[in-house]
């Protein structure tokens, strides 16, 4: 049985970045889609009670033998012989997880490819940016994200048409309906609050039934908070990047969370907060950090915000 082909839009919430070995973002490639929807999916997993492993691998060998003795028994019993169908089932007995049966792990190739893509390139000037939103963010900016430069390119409004085997493809809506009204994150400069984007599919309105295993748990926390609700006049017309959100938390959150909470230099951070411009004032938080009190957590940062915000502290 071939694959199925559906088209996903990735709706651009910020800027999606994508660097080159010289820090440019010129285009996009199939491995960064591929590669942030393996996470995300995963992430999906957890939420649906569906088993995931890390760094697995499959004994190409001996899948090899296993797959040739059903073919032999289906040929036997004068059984209609699907490969794709077969195969899934030996790599299940095997103990190969789902997002490995779907995304690849070593010896296993992915059965997510990538038809097409189509996206536009755009310039962030730096002229456009506020680095002075709640703290100073003046010399990080210019350093880490223009790279010395006075603008960069970014990409938006991304569509990208997929082939996937039809044995996955329920369980792919399935991941799409689910992030239906929440956000992931693609590509680079994601402490900055590039890269929050929402994956759009057509055919998601009749799929409500999809979604009634998810659990309640606390993996990955979405929320937000409206800036200009706070404080109108503290929204220049210039854009404001998350990392003045997270860079002036940090600087107020206690020496032994910092590292946890936020990443040591050069690390990740357990906490992303999206870019803000004055057409769109919502400040969008996704939080990474798996533990119980996590919701208290994120409303002290919101309130430590609006604080700040309220009396003028800039």
């Amino acid at each position: 049985m071939g694959k199925e082909s559906f088209s996903v839009e990735f709706e651009t919430i910020t800027p999606v970045f994508t660097g080159d070995a010289w820090q440019e973002c010129s285009e996009l490639k199939p491995s960064s889609i591929i590669g942030s929807l393996r996470f995300w999916f995963e992430v999906y997993c957890h939420f649906a009670g569906i088993e995931v492993k890390y760094e697995e691998s499959l004994d190409y060998k001996k899948f090899l033998k296993k797959l040739k003795e059903k073919i032999i028994k289906h040929q036997n019993n004068n059984q209609d012989i699907d490969l794709e169908e077969i195969s899934d089932e030996i790599l299940a007995q095997m103990g190969i997880s789902l997002p490995s049966r779907i995304f690849g792990c070593t010896g296993w190739k992915s059965r997510v490819e990538i038809e097409n893509m189509e996206y536009d390139l755009n310039t962030l000037k730096l002229d456009d940016i506020d680095t002075e939103f709640l703290i100073n963010t003046d010399f990080w900016t210019k350093k880490v994200l223009f790279n010395g430069k006075k603008e960069l390119k970014y990409i938006e409004n991304i569509q990208v048409d997929f082939k996937i085997s039809p044995n996955f493809k329920d369980e792919f809506l399935r991941f799409l309906k689910f992030y239906e009204d929440k956000f992931i994150l693609l590509g680079g400069k994601k402490s900055f609050g590039f890269g929050f984007v929402k994956l759009k599919y057509e055919n998601l309105r009749d799929l409500n039934e999809y979604n009634e295993n998810i659990r309640d748990e606390q993996i990955v926390i979405w929320d937000s908070l409206d800036i200009k609700e706070i404080a109108k006049d503290k929204i220049k017309n210039k854009k404001i990047l998350g990392y003045n959100i997270k860079y002036f938390l940090r600087k107020k959150e206690r020496k032994e969370f910092r590292d946890k909470n936020f990443g040591k230099k050069g690390e990740a951070s357990n906490f992303y907060f999206s870019m803000i411009d004055n057409s769109n004032s919502i400040c969008h938080i996704i939080s990474l950090l798996n533990i119980n009190n996590i919701n208290k957590i994120i409303n002290k940062y919101k309130q430590e915000i609006e604080n700040a915000l309220r009396n003028n502290t800039q």
